[in-house]
């Protein structure tokens, strides 16, 4: 009886130690962002509003006559977006302004042709993608491609001459990190608009150049702008550590052998010696060994395979009447009053398993819970852990 007990305390003890090192692969924070998985992105989180300024200049048929600086026109834009992941992000740009075109062998006469566009962009982190990621990161480039619409006009009346055209844009950006939320971008597009959608010509006795084709409805356009991204909402992605398989794979294993062996162990024929008697100890004092409830991230839910921990702990309260304390932690991720609740959250949770499925009495159990303001473990995800010792 004596040998099955022991065997009992070795499978609860491996037990515990698979409970202690349930996240002991490579940190993920060594990997590339592209290799990791990310918890999913809250509604209201990762937004950006970017501001900018710059010059456009149109391309093609005799705009390429007069010299690119002559061909310059001052441009502003406004976007807004969102990040989906570290290296993938989608916008709504709005931009307009000068967008002046060029006629004759040597550019000599000068269209005041003026545009305003919008284009929906999907964009793509580089860095991100490739580096492991980091919230703090000073520089980023972002390729993306998108599609949208533009309408041209000449002069400052939106309707007169008019066109509008579905539009093909691609482009570069590169942001440098100011602060938490503000960057410096930097960016280079260029928008294809000879998808006309509908053509509208000048009716004059005498045009305004001599163009039956309407090209200044067509072409491509260059831009450059420079400005400030602001970034709104919840800021960074939280990686999300896998389980460690091999090694719950291993622990099982270990089990296996050990009820092989507590198996073999019980064909033995029962042959005990007599023992000495022993002097009788006048006080046994009972003591629970610490035992580590572990969660997992951003979590309060106590895990099955947790639940032989909190069996030990009932089992123990139960034979001796002993009262135990029950303390919460959490890992120091995100904000301080929001880890206080959570650790608050799992203590409770357990003291709900020990007297709700194991009927612990509640007046022996206390309950305290400390937030991540003291870390008991060097592992940052062991610190997702409730503590029951005795009091």
């Amino acid at each position: 009886m004596k040998v099955k007990y022991l065997m009992l305390t070795l499978v609860g003890a491996i037990a515990l130690n698979a409970s202690a090192q349930e996240n002991t692969v490579p940190a993920t924070g060594q990997l590339p962002a592209k290799n990791v998985a990310f918890a999913r992105n809250k509604a209201g989180s990762n937004w950006f509003v970017t501001l900018q300024g710059g010059v456009a200049a149109q391309f093609l048929n005799d705009n390429n006559n007069k010299d690119l600086m002559d061909r310059l026109g001052a441009i502003g834009s406004l976007s807004v977006g969102k990040y989906h992941s570290p290296f993938f992000a989608t916008r709504l740009q709005i931009n307009g302004g000068q967008a002046h075109t060029f006629l004759g062998k040597n550019g000599e006469q000068e269209i005041n042709t003026n545009f305003g566009a919008a284009h929906f962009d999907f964009m793509f982190d580089v860095v991100n993608y490739f580096a492991p990621y980091r919230e703090n990161r000073f520089f980023h480039l972002i390729p993306w491609v998108g599609v949208g619409y533009q309408h041209k006009f000449i002069g400052s009346e939106w309707s007169k001459d008019n066109v509008e055209s579905l539009t093909a844009n691609v482009g570069v950006m590169m942001a440098f990190r100011l602060g938490k939320r503000v960057d410096f971008v930097i960016e280079a597009q260029a928008a294809h608009s000879n998808l006309n959608l509908s053509r509208a010509y000048n009716a004059k006795k005498t045009p305004v150049f001599e163009d039956p084709a309407g090209r200044y409805y067509n072409g491509l356009q260059g831009m450059a702008t420079a400005g400030l991204n602001f970034r709104l909402g919840a800021v960074g992605f939280n990686a999300i550590e896998p389980m460690d398989y091999a090694l719950i794979n291993d622990l099982n294993g270990q089990i296996n052998r050990l009820r092989s062996e507590v198996e073999e162990l019980s064909k033995r024929p029962v042959s005990c010696p007599e023992c000495p008697e022993v002097t009788p100890v006048t006080k046994t004092e009972n003591i629970l060994t610490e035992k580590a409830v572990l969660f997992r991230f951003d979590s309060h839910v106590v895990d099955k395979d947790q639940l032989i921990n909190l069996y030990d702990v009932a089992q123990f309260v139960k034979e001796t009447n002993e009262p135990i304390t029950v303390v919460g932690y959490a890992d120091p991720t995100g904000n301080t009053q929001y880890n206080e609740k959570l650790s608050e959250r799992r203590a409770k949770a357990v003291v709900d398993v020990l007297t709700g499925k194991y009927g612990v009495p509640s007046e022996l159990i206390s309950v305290e819970w400390k937030g991540d303001s003291t870390q008991p473990f060097s592992k940052k995800a062991w610190n997702r852990v409730v503590i029951v010792r005795s009091k």
